[in-house]
């Protein structure tokens, strides 16, 4: 009777949290663990390639950096925090991971990534210029030219009619006459050089016109035998 009584009660308590078996494979990484790994995957990279790039990006799109990757190969695009970047190659003669390689790392701002290579700066120069696709902008970034809209129906004339009344919302002075959407007045959407709005980002989408280039541009270079460049000098 009490080993049955005993059964039921053990039956009845909450299983303790800690007897719970965790697959290995199911546990994160913590923050820190995930620095340290990009750190000495950098750090392996510089040793195992001849040459590294610090290259600063523009309008960067995911499918773009995928295809750059692959243009690349076997080279490696590292692009992660600035201070994971600097900590990896070294800040001072001191602690950096590679001689001279400290030079590169107090270059190190903005938006940029790190390029692993063993192609020469002519190889690696001549892949960017040829690789620049472009985007439609987004709102926040300078109008690379101005977008005037007469009045009338031509400018408007590919848009479905049932898009005018959100035309209004985006801030066009438009009108619904017999199925056609008119603009009541000349509108500029965007002026060169200046921020694009919300709205103006939404509109020149709709007119399916780009304004964002994507574009990697090499601010330094650095080599094994210690000889640093920036990117006014980058001859090989």
């Amino acid at each position: 009777i009490r080993a049955q009584a005993g059964k039921e009660l053990a039956e009845e308590m909450p299983k303790s949290k800690r007897a719970k078996v965790v697959s290995l494979t199911k546990v994160k990484k913590r923050p820190k663990e995930k620095k340290d790994d990009l750190i000495e995957d950098i750090r392996e990279s510089c040793e195992k390639f001849s040459r590294v790039f610090l290259v600063s990006i523009e309008n960067e799109r995911n499918q773009f950096m995928q295809e750059v990757r692959k243009q690349l190969r076997p080279g490696k695009l590292v692009c992660t925090k600035n201070k994971v970047m600097q900590t990896a190659l070294g800040t001072s003669p001191e602690n950096e991971c590679q001689d001279n390689i400290h030079k590169l790392s107090e270059m190190i701002s903005g938006h940029c990534a790190l390029l692993f290579t063993n192609q020469s700066p002519e190889e690696v120069e001549k892949i960017f210029a040829e690789y620049r696709p472009s985007d439609f902008a987004r709102s926040g970034s300078n109008a690379t030219g101005t977008v005037t809209l007469s009045r009338g129906t031509d400018a408007l004339a590919a848009l479905p009619h049932s898009i005018e009344a959100h035309l209004r919302q985006l801030g066009l002075p438009t009108v619904l006459k017999e199925g056609q959407i008119h603009l009541l007045g000349e509108h500029t959407v965007c002026t060169a050089g200046k921020e694009l709005s919300a709205d103006a980002a939404q509109v020149l989408k709709l007119l399916d016109i780009k304004q964002a280039n994507f574009t990697l541009t090499v601010e330094a270079h650095w080599q094994k035998n210690g000889d640093f460049k920036d990117c006014s000098a980058l001859e090989d």
